[in-house]
This record gives structure tokens, sequence and C-alpha cells, in this order.
């Protein structure tokens, strides 16, 4: 059987278009919110996501879709392949451990963050920093750590982009207004972000560059603002992050 090659890619990248929708905001959709979040033609949008329930990726309820366990092997396929995340975890733990909050790995994508290794801490506070998880990178500690090397043109573009995602009083507004923090974060060595994605919540991120100086990665602590003052998270979290992420940069 002959297959239309432009047609069978065009296919692949609607359904890993709509792969990336679900979140822990979109644990199920429809196809109307499916076809609407990937700018897909109702039509195109059914058929991707009837594939996916076909092959076991997703199940069908009559009106909504939903992830099922067979998702965790899209993760494992990266983190197999990838040894940022396994030599990251025991650091990442080790912070979790010596501070009572949750640590985290991230790299950029697009106008995101991707957090690719996370310790958790046992407190139950609800953000987009879970394995698998993403914010836009102009709104985080970590993506603003990670935008340090974009030049003027692509560091605005990224921002423009990435508007999406939760966002509070407090954010941070405006390319000229991010752009300077991202160049300050550059000179200072890490970036904070003080309940710019969640109110009651604080996050420091610190870059990691692996043993050639390349950076490839933001090395980040999260806490709830009655555990985590801005002083203690720069007298205390910013040293550990910075031994955790050289330690990690050598082993890159």
């Amino acid at each position: 059987m002959q297959i239309d090659l432009e047609e069978g890619m065009g296919g692949l990248a609607k359904g890993l278009a709509i792969v990336e929708c679900f979140d822990q905001r979109h644990q199920r959709l429809t196809v109307t919110e499916a076809a609407t979040m990937t700018g897909q033609t109702p039509a195109a949008a059914r058929r991707s996501m009837r594939t996916l329930e076909a092959v076991g990726y997703l199940i069908y309820d009559g009106k909504f879709f939903r992830p099922t366990p067979r998702f965790a092997r899209l993760a494992a396929a990266y983190t197999g392949a990838d040894p940022l995340p396994g030599l990251a975890t025991p650091s990442l733990e080790k912070l979790r451990d010596e501070f009572g909050e949750s640590a985290s790995i991230a790299v950029l994508d697009g106008d995101e963050v991707l957090f690719v290794a996370r310790a958790e801490a046992p407190h139950i506070v609800v953000t987009g920093q879970r394995v698998g998880g993403r914010m836009a990178a102009a709104h985080s500690a970590a993506g603003r750590v990670l935008m340090r090397d974009l030049d003027d043109h692509e560091l605005r573009r990224v921002i423009e982009q990435g508007t999406h995602g939760p966002t509070t009083g407090k954010t941070l507004r405006g390319v000229a207004a991010i752009t300077a923090e991202v160049r300050a974060a550059a000179d200072r060595g890490y970036s904070i972000t003080d309940e710019e994605v969640e109110i009651g919540l604080r996050a420091i991120a610190v870059p990691v560059a692996d043993s050639t100086g390349q950076l490839v990665a933001a090395m980040s602590m999260s806490a709830p603002t009655p555990r985590a003052d801005l002083t203690r998270m720069v007298e205390e979290f910013l040293p550990a992050l910075r031994h955790a992420a050289a330690t990690l940069g050598r082993m890159l």
C-alpha cells in the first residue's frame, strides 16, 4: 500500500499537537476544545483523536477524550534517551530533603519551559512544575534563566509568544520589562519570581551549564511564601542551588 508522505506527516503533526494539549489544567478534552487549542478543524481534530484512541493513547467516554497510562511511554522515550533527568534527580532530592521544598530541572522548549525532573515536597501546591509540565518562559524563574543567551530579536519573539498560562496581578508584563529582567538575571546568575505564576508561591532558578560551558537547563526551587521570604531564598536556597547545579554540570 502506498502512503502519501505529505499527508501522513501532516496527520502526525496534528496528532502530536493534540497530545501536547493535555496537561494539569486540561485533563480531558472535547473535539471542539482540541480543535480550538490547536487551530485545526473539528473534523481533523476528531480524526486525530480517534486515531490516538485506536492505538491506545486516549480513551473516549462519548463526550470527553482522556489520556491513558500509555502516555507515560512518550515521557519515558525522552528520559530514557537523555541523561539529564537521571543525573539531576539525586541532586534535586538532596535539595528537597535539606529544605523541605520542591526542586526541579527545566529546559527551554520554544516559548515555554518544560520540566524534565522534579523532587516533590510533601506540601500540596498546585503549579505547572511537575515532570512534563510547562510554563510560559517569560513568566517563570527557570525561563528567565534559560533565555539569557537569546539575542534581542529572538528574546522579543519568545516573550511575545509566551503570553499564555497562569498569571497574577504581580506578574511582570511587557517586552521591555521582561527583557530587562532576563538581562539582569544573567548578570547576577539567578532569577526569582515572587507570586507571578500563583499567589502564595515563590521560585528561584539558576543556570546549569555542561562541562563545555553550554547552558543546558535551569535548576529551581519553589516554596509557599509563608515558608520562604526573599531573604531566605537568596541567603539559603541560592548557595545550595548553585552548588547542586555546578555538580550536575560537571557530570554532563
